[in-house]
């Protein structure tokens, strides 16, 4: 292959729909399914000529067989990413048989499996099978399913944060010569890797690293954001509204800010760094343990947090002080939605207009706050599920009946991370990464791709023994997050980087 093809084939697989387009004409508007298919042929092309680094080599991955647990919708550009190697065989295993053979028909080398997580013995047995077991699964069921990776000493991999409890099981993975990767998808994960690259080329310049601030949120595509929450699920709604009950912290200005439960949505601020998105921002989790995580030691500010369009917070905020969120058992039978707010309210039986006076009252003259409450179906005359007998079930019940992201609409994530640098003459920097993504009409979502993906890339590099370490892992290291970052880009996962001088 000439070097001018390949240049060819390299820079399309860089390069993100739109700006193909722009290079091959306006007319080439390629359909999603043929965009991922130029994406793997260029990516097919470049293996079977470089082989890592070896020329005119093909690129075998030696017959290795893969445990994917789960079958929702990330775990498809995980398939389709694997399967593009004809030496890969994957097994999709779910307690969803109908959907685990709908993805697996899509894809070659690929088999459904039905599997009950619960069964222990059989899913040990599965588990056995295979070299390399992916979890998808709730991240609650992590360390369990870590024991049994375990016991038959096969290396496991996670998108999720890795937690105490994996930790400990790491420290035994580590003894017997075990691979547990974790915090590889898109937050936690890219944004990991991104944030080591900016620090990494940040001090090749000699710059020093006074502040950390990184936000990321998966959101509707902003013209489908027509309810008072500004938002729409894609997995069930009861995570998301727990963790508007969590606490926070951060370090700014060397001081640890602290945000107590129930208080997170009031510390929501205007994100204005893309001004073309009508963003808010609030911190999530511990942020203050990424100081020494990154190696950023001279950062006197260190913020992660969360984005979403502006209103979310207000609304999340209303359904906090009504009283929604409350877990504690309640009479509901024969209740409508309306009696349930008119019963938080004070009285079951008062009338509609009484209702909406209480709530303007009750959110100090807030119309957003007030009128969210009706919006979001909380005044409507149906009858809630007998089964429901308290206030923040009901809550899930209306938004996963209501609020669900449909098939026919989109999403795009949004990913900055804003680093404040010294440099040595004195001058003040701000070095920007920004990473946006649009979910595919007919095809993947944003969220799909950015998990996805990268899972599907670490799982590559651990069949390829591209992975040196043992025990837990975690994408922090230049020989983890350079070729990850690498191969994001050949799917059209691309930052964008940007520089803000303090003299303008």
């Amino acid at each position: 292959m000439s070097k001018c093809v390949r240049h060819f084939i390299s820079q399309m697989g860089s390069t993100p729909n739109h700006a193909l387009r722009a290079r091959l004409g306006e007319n080439h508007a390629f359909h999603p399914t043929l965009h991922r298919t130029i994406h793997s042929s260029s990516r097919t092309l470049l293996a079977m000529t470089e082989s890592r680094g070896v020329p005119g080599k093909e690129y075998r991955s030696d017959n290795k067989t893969v445990l994917l647990l789960g079958s929702g919708l990330v775990s498809e550009p995980v398939v389709e990413y694997l399967t593009r190697s004809p030496d890969v065989k994957v097994t999709v295993g779910s307690n969803d048989e109908a959907q685990a053979t709908a993805l697996a028909r899509k894809y070659r080398n690929t088999v459904p499996q039905l599997i009950d997580a619960n069964d222990r013995r059989n899913l040990t047995a599965e588990i056995s099978k295979h070299d390399l077991v992916i979890s998808m699964l709730p991240h609650q069921m992590h360390p369990y399913i870590a024991e049994l990776c375990l016991d038959a000493r096969r290396n496991m991999l996670t998108a999720s944060y890795s937690t105490d409890a994996l930790r400990k099981i790491a420290k035994r993975a580590a003894q017997k010569g075990i691979i547990m990767f974790n915090e590889v998808g898109l937050d936690p994960g890219i944004d990991h890797m991104m944030a080591m690259k900016l620090f990494d080329d940040i001090r090749r310049d000699h710059g020093t690293i006074e502040s950390f601030e990184s936000f990321c949120g998966g959101l509707p595509a902003p013209q489908f954001t027509n309810n008072p929450l500004r938002y729409k699920f894609t997995w069930f709604p009861r995570g998301v509204l727990l963790n508007a009950l969590a606490e926070a912290k951060y370090l700014k200005d060397n001081k640890e800010v602290s945000i107590e439960s129930g208080q997170l949505m009031r510390s929501a601020q205007p994100f204005d760094v893309l001004p073309g998105f009508n963003l808010e921002c609030y911190p999530n989790r511990d942020s203050t343990i990424y100081k020494q995580a990154y190696g950023i030691d001279s950062a006197h500010t260190v913020l992660r947090g969360t984005l979403r369009y502006k209103g979310y917070s207000s609304a999340m905020d209303a359904l906090l002080k009504l009283g929604v969120f409350k877990s504690q058992k309640m009479n509901l039978q024969g209740f409508s939605w309306a009696d349930l707010t008119k019963t938080l309210l004070g009285n079951r039986f008062m009338e509609e207009e009484e209702c909406k006076r209480k709530l303007m009252t009750l959110f100090d003259g807030d119309r957003y706050k007030a009128s969210s409450i009706p919006k979001l179906g909380l005044l409507d005359a149906g009858e809630i599920p007998s089964k429901i007998d308290n206030p923040m079930d009901a809550l899930v019940h209306k938004l996963a009946s209501s609020l669900m992201m449909p098939s026919d609409e989109t999403d795009v994530i949004i990913l900055n991370h804003s680093v404040g640098v010294r440099l040595p003459s004195g001058k003040y920097e701000t070095h920007r990464s920004n990473l946006v993504v649009y979910g595919e009409e007919g095809g993947w979502s944003a969220m799909s791709k950015t998990v996805g993906l990268p899972v599907g890339i670490a799982a590559e590099m651990i069949m390829n023994g591209e992975i040196k370490e043992r025990g837990m892992v975690l994408p922090l290291t230049k020989e983890i997050y350079e070729p990850m970052l690498k191969k994001l880009e050949l799917e059209g996962i691309v930052e964008r980087r940007e520089v803000e001088c303090d003299d303008f």
